[in-house]
């Protein structure tokens, strides 16, 4: 209604928001395979739940696994969320633009048919995350990969782009154990959290 009787900036953000409300939908499902009694794993998934950019992410997660071709998918996938991300405030509020000092009204921002393709992207992912729901069942999460989900991003980021891990994890690969969330868990709690590393804990004695 607010689209057909040219309300663009309008029907824009509230397709944004109902999308948002879908990726809400989707971790709420996620999360029942999580062992949600633990505290930690609980309260990430509430900062999940409220956190713009990651329910923009999380409405597009059951679109994707139903994509056959994911290589295709991903990259506008991608950029449909960094757009929405981008466009959600600019559609709502008016502002000072960051580069000048003239004002941002959300009616000259918005075009026509940015708003229609939000709402069609809207129903889209909807549609997706009830057909998800309806014939799929929360995956249930190992011990270890719930540890990786309650560890602050900050911590992962900081191991994953740490050579001393992916020697590790190379290691723990050769021995059998593929698993990454628990190489992830495992390296933080033997080696990063004690400022230790792999490599000079288990080099040979000469």
């Amino acid at each position: 209604m607010l689209h057909k009787h040219g309300h663009f900036a309008r029907a824009y953000f509230l397709a944004v928001a109902s999308i948002e409300e879908t990726g809400k939908a989707f971790l709420a499902f996620d999360g029942r395979g999580r062992n949600l009694s633990d505290s930690a794993v609980a309260s990430k998934l509430k900062r999940a739940m409220e956190d713009h950019s990651q329910k923009i992410t999380s409405a597009f997660s059951a679109w994707l696994i139903a994509t056959p071709n994911v290589r295709e998918s991903v990259m506008p996938a991608i950029n449909l969320m960094i757009k929405l991300k981008d466009g959600r405030e600019p559609s709502m509020y008016t502002d000072i633009r960051p580069d000048s000092s003239s004002i941002q009204v959300p009616a000259v921002v918005v075009r026509e048919k940015a708003a229609f393709d939000c709402i069609r992207l809207a129903t889209d992912c909807l549609s997706h995350t009830q057909t998800h729901i309806a014939e799929k069942s929360p995956e249930p999460r190992t011990r270890a990969q719930d540890q990786l989900f309650a560890m602050k991003a900050g911590q992962v980021q900081k191991i994953a782009s740490t050579e001393d891990f992916w020697w590790y994890y190379i290691a723990q690969m050769e021995a059998g154990q593929k698993d990454f969330a628990e190489a992830v868990v495992s390296y933080h709690t033997t080696y990063a959290k004690l400022g230790l590393l792999f490599q000079a804990s288990n080099k040979e004695p000469k």
